[in-house]
């Protein structure tokens, strides 16, 4: 179901966007040409403008080359005279920016260079990426795009501010018509997901360009020439429904405040700023200009809504506070008992910001997901699947993570470990030990901080109950064995109801050495038999 913000949003839009406004395009002074514009895309922090400019004799394919990447960067007095980005980022073809990761570090472009390609090397369709390394942007690699198809000369993407969804304009596998809006989800090992259509909705018979995803990771704009317009290309909003990538509000044009009888498109919202960016043919000989537009108050919200990092690299260290660093986590769902991938709906909270998710969107067999965080927030996460107890934690985000996979060449992979919603599901909790022949932890801050997590898991179910079971191995007499398993589980049950789980929850019984896992004949296998484990009874 569509939440309130959702309502809000797209009932605000069509109102305000369909009304004639007084406000009219603002044409940037100093950045326009007799060329072609298009494709503004500001930095993060908000000091240098990115765009295409097409036509020109500078471009590396010369007056012939279908855009070159171009910027200017803001000053007291408005901005510079565009200057050409250079050949590292610019080849023959077509070149645009796509976005830009939260600290300004990382560039996302259109299409790559091949320096392997026939003739010593060819501009190839797909999206690449280049690092920011001592001023400079380095040479652009490409993004592996599973079963990435462009049928068409044209090529638009947006990328979200986590960089882990793309939305891409292509004539792909299931285009019914022109170039439709297709999306793909970064995976773990650095692949992104084959690009899945976004539907019949957003897409049609005709050419949907430009995709802009906005902060909130559910409001696209978009460019079409098919749904109902005011002239050859409009500008449209739309907002995904119910977490899905398939089913979308109906777009709503921005209306003719902004659109004109030409072509309007490349809709940009930066990451603070009072402005929008876009590209328009009003009152030109064909070609685009680069114009703003005042934002709504309603897209104000939306730029608030990501995570902002402000780079001022001519700032002192004596004059602004030392800078948030912004690091990559990977991040997995698992059921605890086969450690199996699991489709859940994931909300992560930190500071005022909220990213939501749903693993059955990612096309991949491992499920993982990818998320920029500002390094030492304090996130919560909370998780729902269907047949799993809900699950609720508070982690700092730290570039060391308590799980490794080899798959990732040593990077670390967070995992979050679901239970079983089912009467009679038997868990055992890990790392409570217990000094030698006696009751009490062993190492009582991991002991604790793992009990913490049965302490979440019960609140967040407060229709649950447990039977906490203690166990030991069949060294020395039976009868003190299962007295010492009481007593070990006991301490256990202590802890949760001192953290206020009620006592009527949680039941307890030892069986000292009488259930053993594996034989008792060596140390590694008395260890597994030492063990608490909990069983759901309700």
């Amino acid at each position: 179901m569509l939440n309130r913000f959702g309502i809000f949003l797209i009932g605000f839009l069509s109102v305000f966007y369909t009304q004639a406004q007084v406000e009219s395009h603002i044409k940037i002074d100093g950045l326009n040409s007799s060329y072609d514009e298009h494709s503004p895309a500001l930095s993060p922090d908000g000091n240098t403008l990115y765009f295409t400019r097409s036509g020109h004799a500078a471009n590396v394919g010369g007056v012939i080359d279908r855009g070159d990447i171009w910027y200017s960067v803001k000053t007291d007095s408005g901005w510079t005279q565009p200057a050409h980005a250079g050949h590292l980022i610019n080849h023959p073809g077509l070149n645009g920016v796509v976005g830009f990761s939260a600290d300004g570090q990382r560039m996302y472009l259109l299409n790559y260079f091949d320096p392997d390609g026939q003739g010593g090397g060819n501009m190839r369709n797909g999206i690449a990426v280049s690092n920011l390394e001592n001023g400079e942007w380095t040479r652009p690699e490409r993004l592996r795009i599973q079963y990435f198809s462009n049928d068409s000369p044209y090529i638009g993407a947006t990328i979200n501010r986590e960089e882990n969804t793309l939305i891409l304009a292509i004539r792909s596998y299931e285009s019914e018509g022109n170039e439709d809006l297709y999306v793909s989800f970064k995976q773990g090992d650095d692949q992104w997901s084959q690009p899945k259509n976004l539907g019949s909705v957003v897409n049609t018979y005709g050419e949907e360009w430009s995709p802009f995803l906005a902060a909130d990771n559910e409001t696209l704009y978009f460019t079409s020439n098919a749904h109902d317009g005011f002239g050859g290309r409009d500008i449209f909003v739309t907002k995904r429904l119910n977490g899905s990538w398939q089913d979308w509000s109906a777009p709503v044009n921005l209306g003719e405040a902004i659109n004109t009888k030409g072509t309007e498109r490349d809709y940009f919202i930066p990451a603070e700023g009072d402005m929008a960016f876009f590209s328009s043919t009003q009152n030109s000989e064909g070609f685009g200009d680069i114009f703003n537009f005042p934002l709504s108050q309603t897209e104000k919200a939306l730029q608030q809504s990501a995570e902002t990092v402000i780079t001022a690299n001519t700032a002192s260290e004596t004059d602004q506070p030392e800078k948030e660093s912004v690091i990559v986590m990977t991040f997995q769902v698992l059921d605890k008992r086969t450690e199996q991938p699991v489709d859940a709906a994931i909300e992560f909270t930190y500071g005022q910001k909220k990213i939501d998710l749903n693993t059955a969107d990612i096309d991949s067999e491992n499920k993982h997901f990818v998320l920029s965080l500002e390094e030492g927030a304090e996130v919560a996460v909370n998780i729902k699947a269907k047949g799993y107890l809900a699950y609720e934690e508070i982690f700092t985000a730290d570039a060391s993570v308590q799980g490794v996979d080899s798959e990732f060449g040593g990077s670390g992979v967070e995992t979050f470990y679901l239970t079983p919603e089912e009467v009679g599901t038997k868990m055992k909790i890990e790392n409570v030990l217990f000094n030698r022949a006696a009751a009490t932890f062993s190492n009582p801050q991991v002991a604790t901080r793992q009990l913490d997590e049965i302490v979440q898991m019960m609140k967040s179910n407060p229709g649950m109950a447990i039977r906490l079971e203690g166990h030991t191995d069949n060294r020395g007499d039976a009868r003190l064995l299962k007295e010492l398993s009481v007593e070990r589980v006991k301490t256990v049950r202590d802890y949760l109801l001192s953290k206020g789980v009620e006592a009527d929850r949680v039941e307890f019984v030892g069986f000292g050495g009488e259930q053993p896992l594996t034989d008792n004949d060596s140390a590694s296998g008395r260890e597994i038999n030492r063990r608490v484990e909990f069983v759901i009874i309700r």
